[in-house]
C-alpha cells in the first residue's frame, strides 16, 4: 500500500513522518464517486490519515531495521495485508507505538491513525505494509525456502559423511572412545531431521558440527568453545548437549567433541569440603576455592546456618573476604556457583541448603540472574525454598547501564518470569529497564540480607 491522500498539516505528528489524508468518497445514483464534504465549510471532510515516512529509504533492507530483528517480527509485520492496533499493542505492548513510528521511518508500514475535529493526531486504527516492504517480504520467503533446501542438502551430506568415515577408518571412532551404538545414534538424529517437513536448522547445524568435529579430529575445551568455533559466538550453541540428548545422541559422542567438561564451582567460608575419608574446613583458605563439581567422592557441608549462593566471581571473592573480616566466627557458606549451574552444581547448592536456616540467592539482576536465580530455586528441597530470598541486587547503588533497546527479546522474558520464583527480580529489571551486573552492588545488598 501507498498513501494516495493530500498532505496535511497535523498536530503532534513525530518527527520524520508525513500525514497523507485519507479521502472519503461516495457514489451517487449515477454510480459516480464523490467527495465527502464537511456541512459546515463544504469542504473535504477528513477523520483518518495515513503516516508514511517524509524521506523513505531507496532500497529496502529489512535486515536492518532492528524491529524486524527476530523472524517473528518478520511475519508478523510483513506476512498480512494489514494489522489493527488491537493485535499491534498485544504484540509489542508497552512499545506498540514506538515500533509502530519505527517501522514507518523505515518505510517498512503505513500507519492509519484518527485524528481530531482540531486536526492534532488521534489514536493509530491499523498499519499497512508499503509496497517496498511486500517486495521485501517476497525476497525473504523466497530467501528463506533457499535455506531450507540448502540445509536439507547438507543434512544428507553429512550422512554419506558420516557412512564414509566410518567406513574408512573404524579405529579412528574406536581410540575416541566411540562404539557402533555411538555412531548409529548420530545417524539416527540426521535421518530424524530429514524425516521432518522441514528439518529444524539450529538442531541440524549442531549436528552437521559434531561430525564434522569427529572426522577432523578436533575437541573443544567446552560448550562454549564449541559454539564459538561454529557460530562466532560462545553463547549461540551453549546448549549443545542439551539438544544432542533430546535427538537421542550418545554422551560419548558429545564428549569426544569436548562437549562435556567438568564444570566448577566456588566454595568458601562457613564450608567444609569433604573427598573421601578426607575433609578440609574452607575457612582456613581465602575463599572461594573453585572445584571441579562433578566428582563422586566430592561433598560438601555447612558449618554454619546461613548460605549465599552468588553468579559473579569477583562478589564471591569480596563476600569471603568481608565476611571473614567482619565476623569473628563466620556463619556464612558462600557458593559461586559460574554463572548458569550445571546439574552436579545445583545438587550441591541443594544439600547444603537443606542445613541452612537462610538462604540468598544473589545473581546478577538481568535476564540471565532471573534464569540462574529460577533454576536454583526449583532444585531446592520445598522446605528450604521456603527458607530462601532471591535478592534483586540492582535495588543496591549502582552506576545506571544502558537501556535495553525497545524490541528486545528480554523485555518479554522478563514479564513472563513475574510469576516465578525471581518475580521480584525480573520487576526490578524490568523498572529499570537495564543491567547491574556490579561487584559493589551484589555484595551491599546481598549484606543488607544477611543483617
Amino acid at each position: 500500500m501507498q498513501p494516495t491522500g493530500p498532505v496535511i498539516p497535523v498536530k503532534g505528528l513525530p518527527q520524520g513522518l508525513t500525514a497523507h489524508a485519507v479521502v472519503r468518497t461516495r457514489r451517487a445514483a449515477d454510480d459516480t464517486a464523490h467527495l465527502v464534504n464537511a456541512r459546515s465549510t463544504g469542504l473535504p471532510h477528513y477523520s483518518h490519515v495515513d503516516l508514511a515516512a517524509s524521506s523513505p529509504p531507496d532500497r529496502l533492507d529489512a535486515d536492518t531495521v532492528p524491529a524486524l530483528s527476530r523472524a517473528g517480527d518478520r511475519t508478523f509485520v510483513l506476512g498480512a495485508q494489514h494489522r489493527d492496533w488491537r493485535a499491534v499493542q498485544q504484540r509489542y505492548q508497552g512499545h506498540a507505538w514506538a515500533t509502530a513510528v519505527t517501522l514507518v521511518r523505515a518505510g517498512i508500514v503505513i500507519l492509519r491513525c484518527n485524528i481530531t475535529e482540531s486536526m492534532a493526531l488521534g489514536s493509530p486504527v491499523r498499519w499497512f505494509p508499503t509496497a517496498a516492504a511486500a517486495r521485501a517480504a517476497e525476497q525473504i520467503t523466497a530467501g528463506r525456502a533457499l535455506q531450507r533446501d540448502q540445509l536439507r542438502a547438507d543434512v544428507q551430506n553429512a550422512q554419506g559423511l558420516l557412512q564414509s568415515w566410518r567406513a574408512a577408518d573404524s579405529s579412528l571412532a574406536a581410540a575416541k572412545g566411540l562404539t557402533a551404538r555411538d555412531l548409529d545414534s548420530l545417524r539416527s538424529a540426521l535421518q530424524t531431521e530429514l524425516e521432518r517437513p522441514t528439518p529444524a536448522p539450529k538442531r541440524s547445524r549442531i549436528l552437521i558440527a559434531v561430525l564434522q568435529d569427529l572426522c577432523d579430529g578436533t575437541v573443544h575445551p567446552n560448550a562454549r568453545s564449541f559454539s564459538q568455533t561454529h557460530t562466532g559466538r560462545t553463547k549461540t550453541w551453549d546448549d549443545a548437549r542439551t539438544i544432542l540428548e533430546n535427538c537421542g545422541v550418545t554422551r560419548s559422542v558429545a564428549t569426544a567433541v569436548g562437549l562435556y567438561r567438568d564444570s566448577r564451582l566456588g566454595a568458601g567460608g562457613a564450608l567444609t569440603l569433604h573427598v573421601a575419608a578426607h575433609s578440609l574446613p574452607l575457612a582456613r583458605l581465602r575463599g572461594p576455592l573453585l572445584l571441579r563439581a562433578e566428582q563422586p567422592d566430592l561433598r560438601l557441608s555447612l558449618n554454619g546456618t546461613r548460605l549465599v549462593v552468588v553468579e559473579n566471581l569477583q562478589a564471591a571473592e569480596t563476600l569471603c573476604d568481608t565476611l571473614d573480616a567482619i565476623t569473628p566466627d563466620n556463619d556464612t557458606g558462600t557458593v559461586y556457583c559460574a554463572g548458569m549451574p550445571s546439574r552436579a552444581i545445583v545438587d550441591h547448592i541443594a544439600a547444603l541448603a537443606d542445613s541452612a536456616d537462610r538462604i540468598v540467592i544473589a545473581p546478577d539482576a538481568d535476564l540471565g540472574g532471573v534464569r540462574i536465580a529460577t533454576a536454583i530455586h526449583q532444585a531446592l528441597p520445598p522446605e528450604s525454598q521456603i527458607r530462601s530470598t532471591v535478592c534483586d541486587v540492582g535495588a543496591a547503588e549502582h552506576a545506571q547501564q544502558r537501556r535495553w533497546p525497545p524490541d528486545s527479546p528480554i523485555w518479554g522474558a522478563l514479564k513472563a518470569a513475574r510469576t516465578g520464583p525471581a518475580a521480584s527480580l525480573a520487576r526490578g529489571c524490568l523498572d529499570r529497564g537495564y543491567p547491574v551486573e556490579q561487584e559493589a552492588a551484589i555484595v551491599e545488598c546481598v549484606w543488607k540480607y544477611l543483617l
